[in-house]
């Protein structure tokens, strides 16, 4: 999403180094709080979470020491959070997530957290679109290794260094974002020379 008003930018303003020019500024869309990594979660958290209120029911409706009671306590606050807590926690995060693409870097603001990426240092970028045209960018993927044997491969799980999720028209900001890249590489080589 682009802003023309100034004071949709102003959190960027302050931040801007002597003759850095703001190209772009957004945030996440409304909506799309479920990420692919989810479709192994939601089954895993659901059963987590059934089983540790079944154990703590049950717990409490028989006689047995106060510390089995206490016990299942921990894991039915985090089957709660698996189930459903984290996506309350990406709402909250997206209502506070801002994104800015200079002609020197990538700026994410969550909160009072900063982040930002130089774009003559970028790591690989990944690009995930819906079909309504929004989608996420993440920028560093690091696999997580899991051991198979006597060798690793990557797990469908990992982390990113940046990521700019749920940007509404994600192919207009990956244009963006890659012409940017290609003029800070141009003017890097030019000043090499």
């Amino acid at each position: 999403m682009d802003y023309e008003n100034e004071n949709d930018t102003s959190w960027v303003r302050g931040m801007l180094f002597p003759g850095e020019n703001l190209l772009w500024s957004g945030k996440p869309g409304k909506g799309h709080l479920f990420r692919k990594e989810d479709v192994f979660l939601i089954p895993f958290s659901v059963f987590w979470c059934g089983f540790a209120v079944f154990w703590e029911v049950n717990v409490i409706k028989h006689d047995v020491p106060f510390s089995f009671k206490l016990f299942g306590i921990p894991f039915v606050i985090v089957g709660i959070y698996i189930t459903v807590g984290r996506f309350v926690f990406r709402w909250l995060q997206n209502k506070k997530s801002r994104y800015a693409l200079t002609g020197q870097r990538i700026i994410v603001k969550t909160g009072k957290t900063v982040r930002t990426l130089n774009l003559t240092d970028l790591p690989r970028m990944t690009v995930t679109q819906r079909a309504d045209g929004a989608g996420d960018i993440r920028f560093g993927e690091t696999a997580v290794a899991r051991r198979v044997g006597t060798s690793y491969e990557r797990s469908p799980y990992s982390d990113s260094l940046l990521e700019l999720h749920n940007i509404p028209d994600v192919n207009k900001v990956e244009y963006r974002i890659r012409t940017a890249v290609e003029q800070a590489l141009r003017a890097r080589q030019q000043r090499e020379d």
